[in-house]
């Protein structure tokens, strides 16, 4: 069973469906268990998202986690350079807590899947507390933060895999609330400076075929690293996760952030319409 974590509210009902589309279609080998951190869905929205259990054989189940965390993320900062987030974004942080199996993939909403998850899902993490893909922005965004760390690498908190047990037992979730209260004026990825610091060299790189993010659709940056520049470009000619990062949503069709893989969310979106999940 692969165990997947989302948080959503209903502005992002159809994006996550779309995503979810993606992933049953190309893991049809696979059970998913969808664990939804549900930002006051209407039950339209509820109702939508449980019909991916009748219509894919391979959905398990479609759970609702609740949506009673706004006190404990109220007033976090929001303010994004690069992106538009809300205070919701912050809830990945309590996944862990409320999904009770040994390990849960977290996925942002914006993420088109296009291949076979299952090496990623169980792949030897080297006892760290989670897995993820580093950002593509390729900047030591800790050094900036003042966050002590041998390893100069910076994730994307779009992807995490996450060990569940050690996660807990490092109490992470804790101290990320102390971290985004204490350093909000400095958090410019909000989030995802947040988990960068408390997990700072305790997670385990994955292959960035599994979180391939706009600035490298844009070929904006490039890693220093040449090895990684060559993994990054095979990434980009095949990639098993497609993440529409900041502005570059897959429905801007104008300008500079217009994304060199819109096409692949519209091919899932329009499956996930004939399949009847624009419905109630």
């Amino acid at each position: 069973m692969i165990e997947i974590g989302s948080t959503t509210d209903s502005a992002f009902t159809e994006v996550l469906l779309t995503s979810y589309v993606s992933l049953l279609e190309n893991n049809p080998q696979e059970k998913f268990s969808f664990h939804i951190i549900d930002d006051h869905l209407s039950e339209q929205d509820r109702q939508r998202l449980q019909k991916l259990v009748k219509v894919y054989p391979n959905c398990a189940r479609v759970a609702f986690l609740g949506s009673d965390f706004a006190e404990l993320y109220h007033g976090a900062n929001v303010k994004s350079p690069r992106s538009l987030i809300k205070e919701n974004t912050y809830y990945r942080f309590e996944l862990p807590r409320l999904v009770e199996q040994p390990r849960v993939l977290y996925l942002d909403c914006d993420m088109i899947c296009r291949g076979n998850l299952s090496e990623m899902f169980h792949a030897d993490l080297h006892g760290q507390i989670i897995g993820a893909v580093e950002s593509q922005m390729y900047v030591d965004r800790l050094k900036i933060l003042g966050v002590p760390h041998e390893i100069p690498r910076y994730f994307n908190a779009g992807l995490l895999l996450i060990d569940r047990k050690k996660w807990l037992d490092s109490q992470i979730t804790e101290k990320a609330r102390v971290f985004m209260r204490s350093h909000a004026d400095a958090l410019d990825f909000q989030d995802q400076d947040t988990l960068n610091a408390v997990l700072a060299d305790h997670w385990q790189p994955l292959p960035p075929k599994f979180n391939v993010q706009s600035p490298l659709m844009r070929h904006e940056k490039q890693s220093p690293n040449a090895q990684e520049r060559q993994l990054a470009a095979a990434a980009l000619q095949d990639p098993v996760l497609i993440h529409y990062t900041g502005f570059s949503k897959p429905w801007v069709t104008e300008g500079e952030y217009v994304s060199s893989w819109r096409a692949e969310y519209y091919k899932y979106h329009q499956i996930m319409q004939e399949k009847g999940l624009d419905q109630d």
